[in-house]
């Protein structure tokens, strides 16, 4: 077998621009499949993140019906034993009361609808580490009774840090939600709908603004990781009562994000299977030219003794040296780049900007290093070069010696 390595190794370097032009040729059309899929891969992840992590959460419970209808008088007040004693569960990170409607904020000429989100200003800044985009201002406690503002909705309104937001709405059963709340401090929110429409109170304000003392429209668990989803979500389901509670997972809050995502992965897939045309047509190109300008040799190599089942082993490995030099180098010239990419994300700026935003995405494009982009990759090379090796493997099989001496 020493022998047969040998050989084909050897044999690959008779004709070094062949294999030169070869291996670049696959090497460079496999880097771009890289680098595409792992900005693809990036994107997505960052919106999951965002849905998640900005909002959503891991999991909610909610009052039955409430996420059809998002109505006030479907909140609820859960029991809090229950809550503590999911929160000790150690696949729980914290779980996030918030009370969440709609109202009409006012400042000056200008009236706008928000959404009013009440939260537990130190709870909800552990999933959604919404501290970090405080932009101007300071940070609401517990017991403040001022607001924060999205800056997106601070631009429309003119309002600036002390200036005095009204908000107008319907509470809890019909009473009326009136309040004069000066602005503490104003958010850079990362989902660009938020970053609009969105205004926080202290939970215990927002509850008194909507007459919905101790009641909350949505539980929200931060999970440790995402592989405990579905084991918690089971249990938590077992602690409630199905008939007055809703437990609902993101994938079922963030249908239109998913729907999305695998709209823009399919159009991926097709690049990327233009690019592995590209691979494949250099492939095969390769195994014919070998092929065919050898057909004198390998006729010599048999009649002089040598079997035709090694013989088609040696030229196997030629190809699976070519292969496995384009991928190794298509690999390696492809993670300086994702690696930049990576701490250093693409951040969009001038006209790009204000179409991401138009369809409610955040200007940056990420990379991913997710070790499956190049386990696909190397499984896919793997299989067209299995399938390139069909032809050389069935041409020396069928090999007539005396033609082959006589061409």
């Amino acid at each position: 077998m020493k022998t047969i390595i040998k050989i084909a190794w050897r044999n690959i370097w008779r004709n070094k621009r062949r294999t030169l032009i070869t291996v670049a040729s696959i090497m460079f059309a496999l880097f771009f499949a890289i680098i595409m899929r792992g900005f693809q891969i990036g994107s997505y992840a960052k919106m999951r993140e965002n849905a998640i992590e900005s909002y959503s959460g891991y999991l909610q419970i909610q009052k039955e019906g409430y996420w059809d209808d998002k109505n006030i008088n479907n909140s609820m007040v859960l029991d809090s034993e229950i809550v503590e004693n999911l929160e000790k569960d150690g696949r729980v990170s914290v779980i996030i009361p918030r009370l969440e409607s709609f109202a009409l904020a006012s400042s000056g000429e200008s009236t706008k609808g928000v959404m009013v989100t009440g939260i537990v200003p130190d709870k909800e800044d552990r999933m959604t580490r919404i501290k970090s985009y405080l932009k101007e201002g300071a940070f609401i406690d517990e017991a403040d009774k001022g607001i924060l503002v999205a800056e997106g909705l601070a631009e429309f309104l003119q309002v600036q840090i002390n200036d005095t937001l009204v908000l107008f709405s319907s509470g809890y059963h019909g009473t009326t939600a009136a309040g004069l709340y000066p602005v503490k401090g104003i958010l850079k929110l990362p989902t660009p709908e938020m970053n609009k429409s969105t205004v926080y109170l202290a939970l215990s304000e927002a509850q008194h603004l909507f007459s919905a003392y101790e009641r909350t429209t949505a539980m929200v668990f931060h999970l440790e990781t995402l592989d405990d989803l579905e084991g918690l979500e089971q249990d938590v389901r077992q602690q409630l009562d199905t008939e007055r509670y809703e437990v609902m997972g993101w994938e079922i809050m963030n249908k239109e994000l998913l729907q999305m995502i695998e709209t823009d992965n399919a159009g991926g897939v097709i690049m990327i299977a233009i690019l592995y045309m590209v691979i494949a047509f250099g492939i095969f190109g390769t195994v014919l030219m070998m092929t065919n300008e050898r057909i004198r040799e390998f006729s010599v190599m048999v009649s002089v003794g040598m079997q035709k089942t090694k013989l088609a082993k040696i030229v196997i490995l030629e190809l699976f040296f070519l292969t496995a030099m384009a991928v190794f180098a298509g690999i390696l010239i492809s993670l300086p780049v994702m690696f930049y990419f990576y701490y250093n994300p693409i951040e969009f700026s001038g006209e790009m900007v204000e179409v991401m935003l138009d369809f409610n995405f955040e200007p940056v494009m990420p990379m991913s290093l997710d070790l499956n982009i190049f386990i696909f990759q190397g499984i896919a090379i793997s299989v067209l070069s299995t399938i390139a090796m069909s032809y050389p493997t069935i041409k020396i099989l069928k090999l007539d010696v005396v033609k082959g001496l006589r061409s």
